[in-house]
């Protein structure tokens, strides 16, 4: 069996996240095509009657053009995803960070009825491998979705403590998180990179790590 390193776990979660968008892409591109289908419809029947109902028409044009622009988030997002591992280490705002990984999970937690929200102010910077701790967060999302009920909401808390930076994952108390969840091997591995730290509760799970690293670490 091959050794399991950061980098692999990393590029497992990038399939992980490129199944899930794929399949995020094929269901706009299949409302598109039907809307599509509406128009043709609809062109034919003017050429029929000289009549068109434009309201309709109006309607299905809003609607692809919602889904062209839901497309080109979701393919943003995976970009700026990719693009976090063109350096070994990376500067980062750490509200955009927790935005990017909530919304490449966003069908994830959508499969579990789940509402998930970032609490995090503006003007953190963070230096880190950036993709690990991207990778890492990601993974954590998809084993707290696991763990809760359909229809709680998870809170994503960012904030500094001294020197390091403290990411709190707030599930509802109707929720308990199995004591020994966190980590497991994937985990331990990308939180070993970033040297992070676990800290589990009964609702609250934490992840403390350096808000700058060099490349001694």
């Amino acid at each position: 069996m091959e050794k399991s390193t950061p980098d692999r776990v990393c590029v497992l979660v990038f399939a992980k996240i490129s199944a899930a968008i794929s399949h995020e892409i094929k269901n706009t591109l299949s409302i598109i095509n039907e809307n599509a289908g509406l128009l043709e419809d609809y062109a034919q029947m003017a050429e029929q009657t000289g009549g068109l109902p434009l309201d309709r028409v109006l309607s299905i044009t809003q609607t692809i053009a919602k889904q062209v622009d839901r497309s080109n988030i979701i393919m943003k997002n995976l970009n700026r995803y990719a693009h976090s591992g063109d350096t070994s280490l990376a500067h980062a705002n750490l509200q955009e960070t927790l935005s990017l990984v909530v919304a490449l999970a966003s069908r994830q937690a959508a499969m579990q009825e789940i509402h998930t929200t970032v609490d995090c102010p503006p003007d953190i910077a963070i230096c880190t491998h950036l993709i690990s701790l991207e990778s890492l967060i990601y993974l954590t999302l998809l084993t707290l979705y696991e763990d809760c009920a359909s229809g709680s909401t998870v809170t994503v808390c960012g904030d500094v403590e001294q020197e390091n930076i403290a990411i709190c994952f707030r599930i509802e108390e109707k929720n308990v998180l199995p004591p020994g969840r966190f980590p497991d091997d994937d985990q331990r591995l990308l939180a070993d990179q970033v040297c992070a730290t676990y800290r589990q509760e009964k609702n609250l799970l934490c992840l403390t790590f350096p808000a700058h690293q060099d490349d001694r670490v």
